[in-house]
């Protein structure tokens, strides 16, 4: 039952629900308005004008215009322009800044409506102020990004290109356009097929179905540009799905690679010519990285490989697979030397499958980087028999002419002294048979020295032909000598003078064990050396003999060494290989022996040395030339 008239009641229902909407209103954060246009004044302000302007509800309603001046000044043109479109009836929406009372700017958004009553006046006006401040920072933001990811798609050196779902064009950057010859307007609603060939149509059909179920792809494409021009772009390609796992189309990333391909075609034919020539040349090459690996090697050099090694040649294998162990502590010292930028160059020769000999010439080289560093080794080796066994044959014809003068003057020192003095003797002799008186005792002595002085030219005939066909037998075949060989063979041809004598031998090989030589020759030196340090021992003092070799950088020595009587080199050292030349006459002998060994010596190509003194023992000491080394591959 209510209390009071009908009137009453309504007015207090009005009131009530008014009083109900401002509660709503001013619990809101948005501050809502009206104002009598009619008396210019704010009749009613929600209080969310306090938190968004900092002035309370009373300042707005006791100054009308405080809206006004709270707007930022270089927005105020912004609602010069209100009352005309509220007089057309028209709502007014805008946005513009505002300055707070404690001096904060804050954007905002404004939204009035006018009020007109019954005979059409503008009476009033009701609006809604709300704070779009995040709001527009955050687009701000979202613009700021927008321009600088445009600024990083037009500038980056990929072009860029998107396509939809239908393989349609939808976006391309400037590069991706220019790399084509069009503006990028004109490829929008291109498909993708439309700048390929026939074949990169169908590659890439197959492709595009690949990412529609996810997967990337990364290839060099060839592309047909507007004038018909054949261009390469590397393309990186993602798929593109929304939010409900749906293909959308791809995203492309392209980088033009036009000129890598015509230097990558430009390569092939090159490396195809160097190949060529490569594989054509008369010397076999490997190419080895600086951690000792092949990278590269040519068809002569596998072919010598597998003749010297019986080992075929394969990239990515350790180079010290293809020498021996004692052969690589050589070749290391080798690289080292190489390393630091010289070229190392030697001769070696090795003994064919048919018994031939073959030379080859090594060389050895540095490879360097930009930077001047290390970056690998190249390995030449060249096949020089024909003009080494040239060289060799000349240095033979060289040596022997040498040699002939050398005889030529021996045989003149034995024709004038050791055949003219058995010569002067027969004519002697032969012009007192002539004497008639002669009787016949005195002339059967004088036949009696006739005959012997006829037994001392023939013993010096017998000597010259020796040395005549030692000569003539530098042209035997040499095969690979064992120097253990023939101390063993030494010792059992004299075992009885070594057991009567107690001769000790020392003997050590291990450096270098064996010669590539005539074996008569080396045999012959050997022994003849062996047995001077025998004949020519201090008395009663078990002769020590000590044989040795070395292997020296280029060169082998041999070394014999005794604890014999030794030689004044000062008073005999110049006549001391001499023919017919003997320094102690204690002993037999013709003085053949060490003129033999000098002879023998020299034929091989070495040289012979003496050290010795008076009491204290002799050593020779022989070199030859790394050549006659037996080849360790």
């Amino acid at each position: 039952m209510l209390n009071g008239t009908p009137t009453e009641n309504n007015n207090h229902s009005t009131e009530y629900a008014h009083r109900e909407l401002m509660a709503f209103f001013n619990a809101m954060d948005e501050v809502f308005f009206s104002v009598d246009i009619v008396n210019l004044k704010v009749i009613q302000i929600s209080n969310g004008c306090e938190k968004l302007y900092g002035h309370k509800a009373s300042e707005f309603l006791a100054n009308r215009l405080l809206w006004f001046e709270l707007i930022h000044p270089e927005d105020k043109h912004i609602v010069d322009d209100e009352d005309e479109i509220l007089l057309r009836g028209d709502t007014v929406n805008k946005q513009y800044r505002i300055i707070r009372k404690d001096g904060a700017v804050r954007c905002v958004e404004n939204k009035i409506t006018p009020s007109f009553d019954e005979t059409g006046k503008w009476i009033r006006v009701d609006g809604i102020t709300w704070d779009i401040t995040e709001r527009k920072e955050k687009e701000e933001r979202q613009r700021q990004d927008e321009v600088r990811y445009r600024h990083i798609v037009e500038t980056c050196q990929e072009g860029v290109w998107t396509i939809d779902e239908n393989n349609k064009t939808n976006f391309v950057n400037q590069k991706i356009a220019d790399f084509l010859g069009y503006t990028p307007g004109e490829m929008i609603g291109m498909e993708l097929y439309d700048f390929m060939d026939e074949a990169g149509k169908n590659d890439q059909a197959r492709r595009i179905e690949q990412r529609r179920s996810g997967e990337v792809d990364n290839r060099d494409v060839k592309y047909i540009t507007k004038s018909g021009k054949e261009v390469w772009g590397n393309l990186s390609a993602s798929p593109i799905f929304d939010n409900a796992g749906n293909y959308k189309g791809a995203l492309g990333m392209i980088t033009d690679i036009s000129e890598r391909k015509l230097n990558e075609e430009a390569l092939k034919k090159s490396e195809a010519n160097l190949r060529t020539i490569f594989d054509n040349t008369d010397s076999s090459y490997i190419l080895f990285s600086a951690d000792m690996r092949i990278i590269s090697f040519n068809s002569l050099a596998q072919k010598y490989s597998e003749e010297q090694n019986k080992k075929s040649l394969e990239v990515n294998r350790l180079v010290s697979d293809y020498f021996s162990a004692a052969r690589w502590p050589f070749i290391q010292e080798t690289l080292a030397r190489v390393a630091t930028g010289e070229t190392v160059k030697y001769e070696l020769n090795f003994t064919r499958s048919d018994g031939t000999v073959q030379w080859n010439e090594v060389r050895w080289l540095n490879v360097k980087n930009n930077d001047n560093k290390n970056w690998g080794f190249i390995l030449t080796n060249k096949d020089i028999t024909e003009t080494k066994v040239a060289a060799l044959e000349r240095e033979r014809i060289s040596a022997d002419l040498i040699q002939h003068i050398k005889d030529l003057e021996q045989f003149t020192y034995i024709i004038s002294h050791n055949l003219r003095a058995p010569v002067a003797n027969i004519i002697g002799l032969s012009d007192m048979l002539s004497e008639p008186d002669l009787e016949p005792e005195e002339k059967q002595e004088v036949v009696e020295r006739v005959s012997q002085s006829i037994r001392n030219i023939d013993t010096v005939i017998q000597d010259l032909n020796h040395i005549l066909q030692t000569r003539e037998l530098v042209n035997e075949k040499k095969e690979t000598v064992y120097f253990a060989d023939l101390v063993d063979a030494i010792r059992t041809s004299i075992y009885n003078t070594i057991v009567n004598q107690h001769v000790q031998f020392k003997c050590s090989f291990e450096e270098i064990g064996a010669m590539f030589t005539i074996r008569s020759y080396l045999y012959s030196i050997f022994y003849n050396l062996t047995s001077n340090s025998i004949k020519y021992c201090k008395t009663g003092i078990p002769p020590e003999i000590s044989i040795r070799s070395y292997k020296l950088k280029d060169k082998i020595e041999l070394h014999f060494k005794d604890n014999g009587k030794g030689i004044d080199l000062e008073k005999n050292g110049a006549q001391l290989f001499g023919l017919y030349k003997r320094f102690d006459t204690t002993m037999e002998g013709k003085g053949m022996g060490l003129f033999m060994v000098k002879t023998q010596v020299e034929a091989l190509g070495g040289t012979i040395q003496i050290k010795s003194k008076l009491g204290e023992g002799t050593e020779f000491i022989i070199q030859f030339d790394n050549a006659s080394v037996l080849p360790v591959l």
